[in-house]
C-alpha cells in the first residue's frame, strides 16, 4: 500500500530553490519513498532535539531529504531537503 506525502513548508522553500535537474531528481525520490516505504530501511537520525525525534533521512544524489515515517498512518513528512554539506549544521 502506498503512503501519503506531507511536504512542510521548511521543505517546500527549499525545493523551490533547487535547480531544475536536482528539483526533478529529489521528486523522483520522494515519489519512489511513497510507493516503496514498506521494504525501505528508514534511517533514522542520531541524537535529535525532541522536536526533530524520529526524523529520518534519504539521499538523492548530492542532496538530503528529511523525513518522518509514520507507518501506522501510512504517512510520511518531508521535513528539509538541503545539500549534504549543509543540511545537518542547521538541525
Amino acid at each position: 500500500m502506498e503512503y501519503q506525502v506531507i511536504v512542510l513548508p521548511t521543505a517546500e522553500a527549499d525545493l523551490e530553490s533547487l535547480g531544475t535537474e536536482a528539483r526533478i531528481g529529489v521528486i523522483r525520490r520522494v515519489e519512489w519513498l511513497r510507493v516503496n516505504s514498506l521494504s525501505v530501511i528508514h534511517h533514522r537520525l542520531q541524537n535529535m532535539p525532541d522536536n526533530l525525534a524520529g526524523l529520518c533521512r534519504l539521499w538523492s544524489g548530492d542532496y538530503r531529504i528529511l523525513y518522518w515515517h509514520y507507518p501506522t498512518k501510512k504517512l510520511l513528512k518531508v521535513y528539509r531537503i538541503q545539500h549534504r554539506s549543509e543540511v545537518y549544521r542547521s538541525l
